[in-house]
């Protein structure tokens, strides 16, 4: 009988003592929950304050825009064609030479080296441009 009232007592104890550490962790996690919560609040009225200020850039980026159009039209008077950029003009220039070059019977190589282009545009080149040959 003796044996029986210190098993019955140890498991007693056993089971408040998990009791307790079941309502200490019930505890801790509403503790955990409110302040994610809150967290969670705060993030969205930043996001809302970061929402309002980049609709406030947006609409002064549309503002400039417009005055930029404006002062362009201003400023042109008419409608003009916009010049070419000086790389893609630059551009041009060495495609006309190097089919220039093709016609005067310049060979792939020397088009890849004088006007840097690559293999397959001096291949195209030669082809399209270059002197016509007699197949025997």
């Amino acid at each position: 009988m003796i044996l029986f009232d210190y098993v019955f007592w140890a498991m007693a104890l056993a089971i408040v003592v998990l009791g307790a550490a079941t309502g200490v962790q019930a505890i801790n996690l509403a503790r955990l929950r409110e302040s994610a919560r809150r967290d969670v609040q705060r993030l969205f009225e930043q996001m809302d304050l970061t929402l309002g200020e980049l609709r406030d850039v947006s609409t002064s980026l549309a503002g400039g825009l417009a005055v930029i159009g404006e002062l362009r039209s201003r400023q042109d008077g008419g409608r003009r064609e916009p010049e070419p950029a000086p790389a893609a003009h630059a551009a041009a220039r060495s495609y006309d030479i190097a089919l220039r070059l093709a016609r005067n019977g310049a060979n792939r190589e020397e088009l890849m080296s004088t006007c840097g282009m690559s293999r397959h545009e001096a291949e195209l080149a030669v082809r399209l441009h270059g002197p016509r040959r007699i197949a025997t």
